[in-house]
């Protein structure tokens, strides 16, 4: 397989197709293909972080709670 990069073609907010080229290998952009680089920030890790916690508490209630 080649590692060719192609235009995106994604619809943008505007309605027109998006014009940047695709990651290597892939069909769609680093903007549409959910190239994600998590928090930036010590704001936002710490953000995240306490989400997270949430998260896994709620699961593992879920989980505990007899059915």
């Amino acid at each position: 397989m080649v590692n060719r990069r192609v235009i995106c073609g994604a619809k943008t907010r505007k309605g027109t197709p998006c014009r940047a080229k695709s990651e290597p290998g892939r069909k769609r952009c680093r903007f549409h293909g959910g190239k994600s680089t998590g928090p930036r920030t010590p704001k936002g890790v710490a953000r995240i972080a306490e989400a997270q916690r949430l998260r896994w508490a709620r699961w593992r209630a879920e989980r505990a709670a007899p059915e």
